[in-house]
C-alpha cells in the first residue's frame, strides 16, 4: 500500500473481501433491525486471528488477537459507563461483537481509528437525521453502519493512519 494511493496488496484481498461482507451484512441489517447477526460478527473472529497466522492480514497474531479483546472491551466499558450514568442500554451486544471482529482484522490502531471516526460520523448524521425527522434524542439509532463504514475507511487508509498515529 503506497500513501499516496489506496492500493492493498494482493495476498490480502481474500480476507479483506471476507471482512468487508461481513460488514456490508451489518450495515444492512444494523440499519434495517437494529439488530447485528453473530454470524457476520463473533463466527468471524477466528478467521481473521488466522489469518493473521498465515500471514494473509498485515497483522500478527498477536496484534490480532488483542485487537479483538481490546475492541470488545473498549465498548463494553463504554457500554457499563453510560448504563451506570443513565440507567439504560446505549449500545447493543452486536456493537461489541463488531469491534470484536474489526479488532481482529484490524489491529488496536484499527479499532481505535475506527471508533473515533465512527463516532464521528455518527454524530454528525444522527444529528441530522434528528433535526430533520424532528425526532427526539431518545429515539434509537444504529452505531454498527458507522462502524462498518469507518471500519472500511481505515482498510483502505491504514498506511496514512500508521503514519499519522506512530510515525512509522
Amino acid at each position: 500500500m503506497t500513501l499516496g494511493m489506496i492500493m492493498i496488496d494482493p495476498a490480502y484481498w481474500l480476507t479483506y473481501a471476507l471482512f468487508f461482507s461481513a460488514l456490508i451484512i451489518t450495515l444492512r441489517t444494523d440499519l434495517e433491525t437494529m439488530l447485528i447477526s453473530r454470524y457476520a460478527t463473533l463466527i468471524l473472529i477466528p478467521v481473521g486471528v488466522g489469518s493473521s497466522f498465515l500471514g494473509l492480514l498485515p497483522l500478527s497474531p498477536l496484534s490480532s488477537t488483542i485487537g479483538a479483546l481490546f475492541g470488545y472491551s473498549v465498548m463494553w466499558l463504554i457500554r457499563a459507563i453510560f448504563k451506570l450514568l443513565t440507567g439504560k442500554i446505549g449500545i447493543g451486544q452486536g456493537d461489541l461483537d463488531l469491534m470484536a471482529l474489526i479488532g481482529a482484522f484490524t489491529g488496536i490502531l484499527g479499532c481505535w481509528v475506527t471508533l473515533s471516526i465512527g463516532s464521528i460520523i455518527g454524530a454528525f448524521v444522527g444529528s441530522v437525521y434528528l433535526a430533520v425527522t424532528k425526532q427526539s434524542t431518545a429515539h434509537p439509532l444504529p452505531f454498527g453502519p458507522f462502524l462498518a463504514l469507518s471500519a472500511c475507511i481505515y482498510i483502505f487508509a491504514q498506511q496514512f493512519f500508521s503514519h499519522l498515529f506512530m510515525g512509522i
